[in-house]
C-alpha cells in the first residue's frame, strides 16, 4: 500500500502545485491552441523528452543528433549504434503513449507492457513487454527491488492505486509518486526508467497537464530524489516534476500570449507598427526583470553561504518560473496577477528535518499603500502561516516589528526603493540609495536572531 505523507511536502511546494493547477485550468478554459501550434509543440516536446530521458540512461547523442534521428531516421555514424536505436525506439513509444493520452480509457498494466515493448524494441535479452523473471539491482541505489514472483501483484496494486486516485489527487503529485513506485518495483529486466517516465507523462496528459521532461543535466538530483522517495519522502521528486511541468507549461503560455498580444496591439494601434511597439514594451520589461534578478541573485548568494555554515538549520533557496511579459503588464495595470511568486527561502531544522519558516518574495501591489493608477510593481516579502495555510505579508505576524524589510520596487526614474519598518517611528518608511547586500544581510540576521532565536 502506498502511503503519501503530505506533511513532508513543504508549504511553498504545495502552493506552487495549486497555483500551477489553477493556471492550467484557466488556460484550458480559454480554448485550444490553433492546430499548427499544437503540432509544433508536440514535436518540440517529443524531441526534448526523448533527448533527456535517453540521456539520463547514458545515451550520448546531442539534441541536434536526436532530432535528426527522429525526423530523418538516419544513424549517427560517430556514435554507438545502440544510441541511435534507443532514440528510434523511444520515438515509436512516445507516439504510442501520445495516442493513449488522447483516449478516454483507464491506464492498465497491458498499456505499460506495450510501452515497454516499444521502448526496448527487438532486444532479445530483455523479454520485451513481459515482467522480469530474474532478480535485479538498481545501480547507485540502496533499494533492493522485489523478487520476480512479487512483481505482478505489486504492479497490480500500483495500477489499482493509480486509478483509484486519478480524480482525487493532484496530477503532478499522483504522476510523480506513481513514476517512483514503478521504478521502485523495477518490473522489467531493462528499460524501467524510460518506461516509468513515459507513464509519468501519460498520467499528466490524461489529466490535461503538459508533459514533464526531467533534464539529463538533472540526473544527480533526480537520483537523489528517487532515493529519498524510497524512504517515503516524496518531496524532492514531486518538486522536480512540478518544476519541469511548470517550465514546459510556460511554453504553452508564451505561445498563446504572443498570439494574443499581437492581436491586442493590432486592435489598439491598427496598422501602426505593431511589432515595433511590442518590441519597445518588451525591452522595458526585460530591463525591469534584469534589475529584479539582481535582487534575487543577492539573496541566493547569501543563503548559499548560510547553508554551508549553519549547524542548526539548513537554508534552501528556490527560484520560481520567470515572470512573463503578459504577467508584467497585468501587474502594471491591475497590481496583481497569477504566478507572481519570484523566489523563496526555507529554513529547515537539520536534526528533525522539519520546515521551520518559509519566506516568499512575490509581486503584488496593495492599493492601500500604492496608487491604483500607478505602474509600480513591488516585490513584497511574505511568510507562510500554518494556521491559515497561506502566505501572508510580514505585518500579519506577531514578530513583524523584529524584521525591518517589507518590499522593493523601482520608481518612475528607475531608482531602487526599499520599504522597511522603522522601530523608532513605528511605521513603514521608504528609503533609497541603500546598499542591496547590506539590506539582505540585515534581513537574514534579523530572521536568524529575532525569529528563529539563534
Amino acid at each position: 500500500m502506498i502511503t503519501l505523507d503530505k506533511t513532508l511536502l513543504s508549504p511553498d511546494l504545495l502552493q506552487r502545485i495549486e497555483s500551477l493547477n489553477i493556471e492550467i485550468i484557466n488556460f484550458r478554459n480559454e480554448g485550444e491552441l490553433d492546430q499548427l501550434s499544437k503540432e509544433n509543440l508536440k514535436e518540440y516536446f517529443r524531441t526534448q523528452h526523448i533527448f533527456h530521458s535517453a540521456g539520463i540512461e547514458g545515451n550520448r547523442l546531442t539534441l541536434q543528433e536526436t532530432m535528426l534521428v527522429l525526423k530523418e531516421g538516419i544513424t549517427i555514424s560517430e556514435k554507438s549504434i545502440q544510441d541511435t536505436v534507443e532514440v528510434k525506439n523511444l520515438g515509436v513509444a512516445f507516439d504510442f503513449f501520445y495516442e493513449l493520452a488522447q483516449q478516454d480509457t483507464p491506464i492498465t498494466e497491458n498499456y505499460i507492457k506495450q510501452i515497454h515493448q516499444l521502448v526496448v524494441g527487438n532486444d532479445t535479452h530483455v523479454n520485451a513487454g513481459n515482467y522480469r523473471n530474474v532478480g535485479v539491482v538498481i545501480t547507485g541505489s540502496e533499494h533492493t527491488p522485489p523478487e520476480p514472483f512479487e512483481v505482478p501483484l505489486k504492479m497490480q496494486e500500483l495500477i489499482d492505486w493509480l486509478n483509484e486516485n486519478l480524480n482525487q489527487e493532484n496530477p503532478v503529485i499522483l504522476a510523480a509518486v506513481t513514476h517512483h513506485e514503478m521504478a521502485k518495483i523495477h518490473p522489467f529486466a531493462d528499460g524501467n526508467g524510460r518506461t516509468a517516465r513515459l507513464l509519468l507523462n501519460l498520467i499528466l496528459m490524461k489529466q490535461g497537464y503538459p508533459i514533464c521532461s526531467i533534464k539529463r543535466t538533472e540526473r544527480p538530483r533526480y537520483y537523489e530524489a528517487m532515493s529519498e522517495a524510497d524512504k517515503g519522502n516524496y518531496h524532492q521528486i514531486v518538486e522536480l516534476v512540478t518544476e519541469s511541468c511548470a517550465e514546459l507549461f510556460s511554453i504553452y503560455v508564451r505561445i498563446r500570449e504572443e498570439s494574443n498580444r499581437k492581436t491586442q496591439f493590432a486592435k489598439k494601434w491598427g496598422s501602426h507598427d505593431v511589432e515595433g511597439r511590442l518590441r519597445k514594451e518588451k525591452s522595458r520589461f526585460e530591463l525591469w526583470l534584469n534589475r529584479m534578478n539582481q535582487i534575487k541573485l543577492e539573496f541566493r548568494q547569501f543563503t548559499d553561504l548560510l547553508n554551508d555554515n549553519l549547524e542548526t538549520y539548513s537554508v534552501t533557496y528556490y527560484e520560481y518560473p520567470s515572470i512573463t511579459f503578459d504577467t508584467f503588464q497585468e501587474l502594471e495595470e491591475r497590481g496583481n496577477s497569477q504566478n507572481t511568486f519570484f523566489f523563496s527561502i526555507r529554513f529547515v531544522n537539520r536534526e528533525g528535518k522539519k520546515i521551520v519558516k518559509t519566506f516568499v518574495f512575490r509581486f503584488f501591489r496593495e492599493h492601500n499603500n500604492y496608487s491604483s493608477n500607478g505602474t509600480i510593481i513591488p516585490l513584497e516579502l511574505t511568510c507562510y502561516n500554518p494556521e491559515t495555510k497561506s502566505f501572508l505579508v510580514i505585518d500579519k505576524f506577531q514578530w513583524a516589528d523584529r524584521v525591518q524589510l517589507r518590499s522593493f520596487y523601482f520608481n518612475s526614474t528607475n531608482e531602487l526603493i526599499i520599504s522597511r519598518y522603522n522601530r523608532i517611528q513605528r511605521k513603514t518608511i521608504e528609503e533609497s540609495n541603500l546598499k542591496l547586500n547590506e539590506i539582505v544581510e540585515t534581513f537574514l540576521d534579523e530572521v536568524l536572531s529575532n525569529v528563529l532565536g539563534l
